[in-house]
C-alpha cells in the first residue's frame, strides 16, 4: 500500500512540475520552447523606415528612406536603404535684399547601423552616397538665371536616439545626427544637427 500511495505521489509532483514548466515559458498549453535557430532568422528581420525635416533661416530639409536590416546581436543591428530628400538654402541676396534659393533633389543608398547602449538608448552611425539634382542661381552681368547641374557628395552621419515601443516588435524611433565629412554639397548644414524619426519592426 506504501508503495502505491509513493508512486502516485511521485506521478502527481512530476506532472505539477511539467504543468509549472509549460505555464512558466508561454503560458499556454502544449507549448514547447522554441530551439534556437541557427544561421538565418526571420525574428530579427528589421524593416521600416524614417523621415528627417529641417527648416530655419531660409533652409528646408525633408526626406524619407525606408530601410531594411538584420540585428545581428541583441543590442547591434545594421542593414542598408534608399532615400530621397528635398533641400532649399538661400545662395544669393541681390541689392535689393530679395534672397534666390538653391534647391537639391536628393537620391541616396545608404548603409546604417545602431548599438543600444542603455535600454532604449542607441548610438548610430551611417554612410550615404547622395546623387543631386542642382539647381542654383547664377548672376551674369547683373542678369540673375538658374543653372540646373548633377553633382555628388558623401555624408558620414553619427548620431544619438532614443526607441519607443508601440506593440510586439514595431518601435517607434527618433534620433538626432551630424555629418562628420560636411561636403561641399551636404545636405546636413555645418554646425546643425539633423531630425529623424520614423517606425521599426525588429529592432
Amino acid at each position: 500500500m506504501k508503495n502505491i500511495i509513493f508512486i502516485l505521489l511521485f506521478a502527481l509532483g512530476a506532472t505539477v512540475a511539467h504543468g509549472q514548466e509549460v505555464y512558466n515559458s508561454s503560458g499556454k498549453a502544449n507549448y514547447k520552447n522554441k530551439k534556437k535557430q541557427k544561421g538565418y532568422d526571420p525574428d530579427k528581420l528589421v524593416l521600416g523606415g524614417g523621415m528627417n525635416l529641417g527648416f530655419g533661416n531660409g533652409y528646408a530639409n525633408v526626406g524619407i528612406s525606408p530601410i531594411v536590416g538584420y540585428r545581428l546581436t541583441k543590442h547591434f543591428s545594421a542593414g542598408v536603404g534608399l532615400g530621397y530628400q528635398y533641400y532649399k538654402y538661400p545662395s544669393y541676396l541681390d541689392p535689393f535684399n530679395n534672397y534666390y534659393y538653391t534647391y537639391m533633389n536628393i537620391i541616396y543608398p545608404n548603409v546604417w547601423t545602431r548599438l543600444f547602449v542603455y535600454r532604449n538608448l542607441f548610438l548610430s552611425a551611417g554612410y550615404e552616397y547622395d546623387f543631386i539634382t542642382l539647381k542654383k542661381p547664377f548672376d551674369r552681368f547683373a542678369n540673375l538665371k538658374q543653372t540646373k547641374s548633377t553633382v555628388d557628395n558623401h555624408c558620414l552621419l553619427v548620431g544619438l536616439g532614443l526607441r519607443q515601443p508601440i506593440a510586439g516588435r514595431v518601435s517607434f524611433f527618433g534620433e538626432l545626427f551630424y555629418d562628420v565629412l560636411q561636403g561641399e554639397y551636404s545636405p546636413y548644414p555645418k554646425g546643425n544637427l539633423g531630425i529623424r524619426f520614423g517606425i521599426a519592426a525588429g529592432l
